[in-house]
């Protein structure tokens, strides 16, 4: 026999697995997702052609940008795996370099690089596993013309990738760069400051603390 006992409220159970899956491939398919991320490109574009404007002789303006689901879209290989992380089937993915570009950011991107702002990649990508499928990927979707990419490696300590990429930004900080942005779609890519304005892309595939 099933006794509920008065007063006690039965725990509300979290959205159906399957239906969140149908909810976040219908954002995408309906194109809901790419207005948003083009709604946080054109933020972005503003504010460095404002931020370019007001620019000192004397600075040494970068912008850093996350990769994935940043300037490049996983999309299908995501769909692929049922929004799964196979840690195998992503390498190969990687190294096959075919991501297709997320067009909105790529535009900042390339904007950044015609009014003289170095463009920075600040990657959780791995530098021993993952370094020759990104730079192809990259050489293919056409964002060759960029001061430096910055891979996870050994020297990387922080528990966090919040905690690694802040430690990332004040190092170029010290280096004597201006950070006028930081482009991502992790809260993670954007915490811990040294960046003069955050831009937070759209991401309801995963979470990376």
């Amino acid at each position: 026999m099933f006794l509920l006992l008065a007063g006690v409220a039965a725990a509300e159970a979290p959205l159906n697995l399957t239906r969140a899956k149908a909810a976040v491939r219908a954002y995408y398919d309906t194109g809901a997702y790419h207005a948003d991320v083009q709604a946080v490109a054109d933020a972005a574009t503003a504010w460095l052609e404002e931020r370019v404007a007001a620019r000192t002789a004397d600075e040494r303006l970068a912008m850093v940008f996350d990769i994935d689901e940043t300037v490049l879209s996983n999309y299908q290989q995501m769909v692929s795996q049922d929004f799964g992380y196979v840690p195998v089937a992503w390498e190969q993915w990687v190294e096959q370099g075919t991501a297709a570009p997320l067009e909105p950011v790529r535009a900042v991107y390339r904007r950044a690089r015609e009014l003289g702002v170095a463009v920075i990649f600040l990657t959780g990508r791995s530098h021993d596993a993952e370094r020759e499928g990104t730079l192809l990927n990259l050489e293919r979707t056409g964002m060759t013309d960029y001061e430096q990419i910055i891979f996870k490696s050994d020297e990387d300590t922080a528990p966090t990738a919040a905690e690694r990429k802040a430690a990332r930004r004040a190092q170029l900080e010290a280096k004597g760069w201006t950070i006028i942005a930081s482009i991502g779609d992790q809260e993670s890519d954007l915490a811990g400051g040294h960046a003069e304005k955050l831009f937070k892309l759209p991401n309801p595939f995963y979470e990376i603390p």
